[in-house]
């Protein structure tokens, strides 16, 4: 198996691993960002952005993240796609194993985020492509003056409701409980738009449709009522489980698998560091993620730089 070798490997393609590309590379650190299927991460299924720093007029998350990438290869960061199955530790060096060729380097950051939590209901799987959508951005124009639906109370479910209703004819939010977890700011904009209706203290207990989702059957918490609810599409935003399977046994974790960090972005592997939404954190923004990227490549810097026995 071939072997390559940097001095900063960075795992994942995201803003936080963009970010630790930059600096990085402006550290004169020989370093390679290991993406699995393109850069960008959460960026590339977020709409409009009005809250990144430098962009008041907002920008599209696709072109926030063509632009960190163009800043990050700027600085010389390499760009390699590839599935990573494994990491080890042999003296100074962590080894990544990767699908086809093994790396090696004095660092590591984990920047590998999150996947979109699933609902676990029958067809499902099925029917995901055919009305079960995890992306608004993604596939809201397919169900143009459809019925959508969507599944979620935080403010990715609610933000992603009222950016589906400039296609559907209606929008409702199904809900397991009365309150929300989304910002007030967020719910009051989702109530006051005509094409959105709440189903609240109401859960889904199956998707049905031979070719396409057709309808949901829901089951009201408080009433124990059954209901069958027609819809064209159903978009799942219930949270999200850290990308951290290939880590299992060699980091410490927390109970939900999220990477324990500490202050400096350093995890209970030494030289190998953590950077967005996959460390155990409060705040799960783009601007923490960065944030996080820039302290984790300056800490792997001075890492690397104290390293004795070369």
């Amino acid at each position: 198996m071939d072997v390559r070798t940097f001095d900063l490997i960075i795992i994942g393609g995201g803003p936080a691993g963009l970010s630790a590309g930059i600096y990085g590379g402006r550290s004169l650190l020989k370093t390679a960002i290991i993406e699995k299927i393109g850069t960008g991460g959460q960026l590339n299924i977020t709409d409009n952005i009005a809250n990144y720093p430098g962009f008041p007029d907002e920008i599209s998350g696709y072109e926030l993240g063509a632009k960190m990438l163009k800043q990050t290869q700027n600085f010389g960061t390499e760009i390699i796609y590839d599935e990573v199955r494994g990491l080890e530790n042999d003296g100074i060096w962590r080894i990544v194993k990767g699908a086809g060729v093994t790396y090696r380097a004095k660092a590591v950051i984990l920047a590998t985020g999150v996947s979109s939590r699933k609902l676990d209901v029958p067809s499902e799987g099925r029917l995901r492509g055919k009305g079960v959508s995890y992306c608004g951005t993604c596939d809201g124009a397919f169900f143009k003056d459809k019925i959508i639906s969507v599944a979620g109370g935080g403010d990715t479910a609610i933000e992603e409701a009222v950016y589906l209703t400039q296609f559907g004819s209606q929008v409702h939010i199904i809900h397991r409980r009365q309150g929300f977890r989304a910002a007030p700011k967020n719910i009051e904009r989702a109530k006051q738009n005509p094409k959105i209706n709440f189903i609240l203290d109401t859960v889904i207990e199956s998707i049905r449709g031979k070719e396409k989702v057709e309808r949901l059957i829901l089951k009201n918490k408080i009433t124990g009522e059954v209901t069958e609810h027609l819809t064209d599409a159903i978009f799942v935003f219930i949270g999200f489980i850290p990308n951290t399977d290939f880590l299992a046994g060699y980091i410490e974790l927390n109970k939900d698998n999220y990477i324990i960090a500490n202050r400096d972005m350093s995890t209970s592997i030494p030289g190998v560091f953590v950077a967005g939404d996959v460390s155990l954190k409060d705040h799960k923004q783009i601007v923490t993620a960065v944030s996080d990227g820039a302290i984790a490549s300056m800490n792997a810097w001075k890492y690397i730089s104290e390293l004795k026995g070369e």
